[in-house]
């Protein structure tokens, strides 16, 4: 089974595996929203800055040729270095900040804020030859193949249409004044540019739904896998029911000292049972001193037979006590009717000793 022997992949992936794989640096992201974000936004940046670029590109030529047709010789020809790296920087900076900022936004639209080291760390299997043989040949590599040459297939034949409507244009611009030329490739690269953009941004759209698709299908998990993670998550069923009963006993066993010294237990009458407790040297409030449901409450009202301590039925006051805590003084709401509780069982202790 290609699938390590833990059942088909029927399951879609729990939000603690998504959360693994995000970790992990495993998230559903399209390169091709990269590209054409990077395409669409650098034709834009130099469209706009295109005419002051040529202006400067003009006047550096005319000065370069300038200096040396003068002769200035070794200082000349600093200055021309000086001149020339500022002109390269005040070109290139523009374009490489909208590179930056569109590679962080593209990627903070498809995957949100993700900072992981994950993929950095050293890795074996990516050195070993035979398993990068393998990964070459894999139906994700056919996939990306397959893309690549579908998006040089519609690219060349966007631009080869935009040259073929203006061949003839572009015979007779040698023919014609240099602005005249110069105004003919720019309508065609614009021409080239919106077009081109515009395949970049559909190709990158139906990328990333593929993308999501095939993440959704790669994070699948088996009924298995499910099982496997939730005894991870919540502990294992069997050992979870076996801590739970081992934490009723130790309750029970705390609570056995405080049944006997309590001066009454309260029940509903079945399923809920409360032993109340009043120090009348200390003063203060009575206390929730133990409680019980079902089989901890008949284990309670067997323990209360068996020393002595009077039970009474009262439903309303056993819902309402059970919603205290062990060892919680009784709210002044419950006083009068535990009042009645307290003072009935101190009458029976005084006829028993009559």
């Amino acid at each position: 089974m290609g699938d390590g022997g833990t059942g088909e992949k029927t399951e879609e992936a729990t939000p603690q595996r998504l959360q693994e794989a995000r970790k992990k640096g495993q998230i559903a992201k399209s390169q091709d929203v990269l590209a054409a974000f990077g395409f669409i936004i650098g034709f834009v940046v130099l469209s706009l800055l295109l005419r002051g670029t040529m202006s400067r590109m003009k006047e550096f030529i005319i000065t370069a040729i300038y200096a040396g047709t003068a002769g200035g010789g070794i200082p000349s020809v600093v200055t021309m270095t000086f001149n020339a790296l500022e002109f390269l920087l005040v070109t290139v900076l523009p374009f490489l900040g909208t590179a930056f900022v569109v590679g962080v936004a593209a990627n903070y639209i498809q995957i949100g804020f993700l900072f992981t080291t994950h993929p950095l760390k050293p890795d074996i299997k990516k050195i070993n030859p035979i398993s990068g043989l393998k990964n070459m040949f894999t139906k994700k590599k056919l996939v990306e193949l397959i893309k690549q040459l579908v998006k040089f297939t519609l690219v060349s034949y966007v631009c080869y249409r935009a040259v073929a409507a203006n061949v003839r244009e572009i015979i007779v611009a040698q023919r014609v004044p240099l602005e005249n030329s110069v105004s003919l490739a720019g309508e065609i690269l614009w021409d080239l540019g919106i077009k081109v953009g515009a395949l970049f941004l559909i190709i990158a759209i139906v990328d990333l739904l593929y993308q999501r698709w095939q993440f959704k299908k790669d994070m699948m998990m088996s009924k298995y896998d499910v099982k496997q993670e939730y005894k991870q998550s919540e502990g294992d069923p069997e050992m979870k029911s076996h801590r739970k009963a081992l934490a009723e006993e130790l309750i029970m066993h705390g609570s056995q000292e405080n049944v006997r010294n309590a001066d009454a237990v309260v029940t509903n009458p079945t399923h809920i049972a409360v032993a109340i407790k009043y120090d009348q040297e200390k003063g203060g409030a009575p206390k929730v001193v133990a409680k019980g449901l079902r089989k901890n409450a008949d284990k309670i009202k067997e323990i209360a037979r068996q020393f002595d301590v009077p039970i009474m039925r009262n439903v309303p006051l056993a819902q309402a006590l059970n919603k205290l805590e062990i060892g919680e003084d009784i709210p002044e709401e419950l006083y009068e009717a535990v009042a009645e509780v307290l003072n009935f069982v101190y009458e029976l202790q005084e006829q028993k000793k009559v």
